[in-house]
């Protein structure tokens, strides 16, 4: 394959490998939904527990896909060149890649495996492709001499990310480092906004280099099947595959979906199932919805206005929520039925791209657009969200999404309106938003389910919740006289303290266990003015702040569990002390600048098999009250296998964490 001879080429060639990158991403995912989850669809016991580590091994391998996505549009970024997060729509006929190189939406079955054999490949490999991936018959020709971007040949994707390594390598010798990479790394992803391996800004060759070799060897014509690549996991799976059907002859591990899913009636006769049926086809509208507005938001999120803003990472962790919730209705589909022309066929997601622009003029469009699309999108789920708590809670969540756009929005144009229409770009680049206040309601907690002792006094009444303490004994030392600890029966005297006592102490439970309402009309416990989670060492975490989990008032303390153990999820039981969970309560600080707003609402949604997703104003404390990091949206791990605790690292994908969502 010829290296690029100027950036335009070079430019095209990486525009490619994003495609084939995303593309990847999209036909892994697609499998992994398909996959049985439970021994209720054909499968034993010892086959469930195989077919749970493929999905996860697969997913990981499609979270690579994306950190390669990432990577190579860092390399576009580098060249001074806007990202590329655009891709031809499935099913993608020949022509836009190699005609070796066959991309298609397919369930998990033999041959669609024996395909991400034969496409993560070394180059010295002899795999055969899938039987039923069509591929044409053409040759590119050559690209050498042209002015014009012009795509060649090459028989495996680590040829094409050799090609583009020696054309950086000759653009350099020819031009200089400091001429070809020119993009500023404020237009570039790092591990500060997604907690990816490898994630690193390109400013120098050796970025390049390291860039490239990261992806080569992960699996994508690696020279060699190294451990831990994508060729090595998908011959593993292939050889327990083998075993599994010697053992069982009639093991089938996918659910029986549909090849090549359309959302719009096919114009190209061929191999299609379009998605007619209800309430697969409104299913199938929303999560291409939600998949549009994520690449919406990545492509946004190489505009340097946002790390000028400081808002980044609040971004961030929208495309990460809104991942989550692509997965949701990805693996809900294909439960439902796709087309009565077609009995016994699942639905599936299309990962459908329509033709709007992912790009904005301006941070004030940006801010306008987005907040309608979510508010838009977020009415559709609700609505379907009453027969489906999920949908619900995803609902929520984009509803939040539109309130924070639409709060950027005003604080832009307010400061537009006050410096002057001829101020505008320098405003827009300047300031920090700054979030208007939100009202704060004093919510009461939500019962754990466990038993409640309730304690009547003259001038006030004492709740102790069973389910949510943790025993720290605040209570008992601090008020041995109203809380007898092992005493049988009656235990709790709250005539033996003032009320101002009795609020002080249950102030001080972190768990919420303890509530006191008052008798005499005075001041209760309120919302705190600075809403903090405190990392308890190998403990849980702390969360002081006016709490809504899981889309209910919660009070304004929990203590939530963090090692994956607790059988109360997502509050703390005490598991994390007989499963000897071992994790500091002293993170290393993270630079992060002062909120505008300290205090308000804090919401957090326990993702099913996930994390804590947590939206609003939050100080992360060490155990000693160290500030490790203020932030307004993050992803809390809650399986205890992060590798970067208290946050989410997508380990729990890995490790088959398993929790309920809302």
């Amino acid at each position: 394959m010829t290296p690029a001879s100027h950036r335009d080429q070079l430019n095209g060639m990486l525009c490619e490998a994003a495609e084939i990158e995303h593309t990847l991403m999209c036909t892994y995912l697609y499998a992994a939904f398909s996959l049985k989850q439970s021994t209720a669809e054909d499968l034993t016991e010892a086959e469930l527990a195989a077919v749970r580590r493929w999905r996860r091994e697969i997913i990981a391998v499609a979270v690579d896909e994306m950190l390669h996505l990432a990577l190579v549009n860092n390399l576009i970024a580098a060249l001074g060149e806007r990202p590329h997060y655009r891709r031809f729509n499935f099913p993608i006929s020949s022509g836009p890649f190699p005609a070796d190189v066959a991309v298609a939406l397919a369930p998990f079955d033999r041959e669609t495996l024996e395909h991400f054999v034969y496409l993560e490949r070394p180059q010295n490999a002899k795999e055969k492709d899938g039987s039923h991936y069509e591929k044409g018959q053409y040759k590119r020709g050559s690209g050498q001499g042209r002015l014009m971007q012009f795509a060649e040949d090459y028989d495996t994707v680590g040829m094409l990310y050799h090609s583009i390594l020696h054309s950086f390598r000759n653009l350099v010798d020819r031009l200089g480092e400091a001429t070809v990479l020119v993009g500023h790394p404020d237009t570039q992803l790092t591990q500060k906004e997604y907690a990816l391996e490898g994630l690193l800004p390109i400013q120098t060759l050796a970025d390049v280099e390291q860039a490239i070799h990261r992806i080569v060897s992960q699996g994508e014509g690696s020279s060699e099947s190294t451990a831990g690549s994508h060729y090595a996991r998908f011959c593993a799976i292939r050889s327990e595959w083998d075993a599994l059907s010697a053992a069982r002859p009639g093991f089938a591990p996918g659910r029986n979906v549909a090849h090549n899913p359309i959302m719009r009636p096919q114009v190209v006769p061929g191999n299609r199932v379009h998605i007619v049926a209800e309430p697969a086809a409104t299913l199938l509208d929303t999560g291409n919805a939600l998949y549009g507005l994520m690449l919406r938001l990545l492509g946004l999120m190489n505009d340097p206005w946002l790390a000028h803003r400081g808002i980044r990472p609040t971004v961030a962790r929208q495309t990460l929520a809104l991942m989550h919730a692509v997965t949701e209705i990805g693996t809900a589909l294909t439960q439902l039925p796709a087309n009565p022309a077609h009995p016994g066929i699942q639905a599936g997601l299309t990962f459908t791209v329509s033709r709007a622009a992912l790009s904005f003029v301006a941070p004030t469009n940006a801010c306008a657009v987005l907040a309608e699309r979510c508010a838009a999108i977020s009415e559709r789920l609700l609505v379907l969200g009453s027969s489906q708590p999920a949908l619900a809670h995803l609902g929520l969540t984009l509803r939040d999404m539109a309130a924070t756009w639409a709060q950027w929005q005003a604080g832009l144009l307010a400061e537009c309106a006050a410096a002057g229409a001829t101020a505008h770009v320098a405003i827009l680049l300047a300031q920090p938003v700054v979030t208007p206040p939100a009202a704060s309601v004093a919510p009461s907690p939500a019962p754990s389910g466990g038993k409640v002792d309730v304690a009547v006094g003259e001038a006030a009444t004492v709740r102790f919740d069973h389910g949510r303490c943790i025993h720290s004994r605040q209570c008992v030392m601090g008020e041995p006289e109203v809380f007898v600890a092992n005493k049988p029966g009656e235990w709790i005297y709250p005539q033996a303290a003032s009320v101002e006592r009795l609020i002080r102490i249950a102030i001080a439970c972190p768990s919420g266990a303890i509530t006191v309402e008052r008798h005499d009309g005075g001041e209760a416990e309120c919302a705190p003015l600075v809403n903090q989670a405190r990392v308890r060492e190998n403990g849980p975490l702390a969360v002081h702040a006016e709490l809504h989990i899981a889309g209910r008032a919660d009070g304004y303390r929990a203590t939530l569990c963090r090692c994956g153990l607790s059988r109360n999820k997502p509050f703390c039981d005490g598991s994390h002390v007989e499963g000897g969970f071992v994790a500091t309560g002293e993170p290393a600080t993270r630079q992060s600048d002062p909120l505008p707003q300290r205090n308000g609402p804090l919401r957090v949604d326990p993702l099913r098999n996930g994390p804590l997703s947590v939206s609003g104003n939050l100080e992360v404390l060490s155990g000693t009250g160290r500030t490790v990091e203020r932030l307004s949206q993050v992803r809390l791990c809650r399986c205890g296998q992060s590798r970067n605790k208290p946050y989410c690292d997508n380990s729990h994908i890995e490790a088959g964490f398993e929790a309920d969502g809302v």
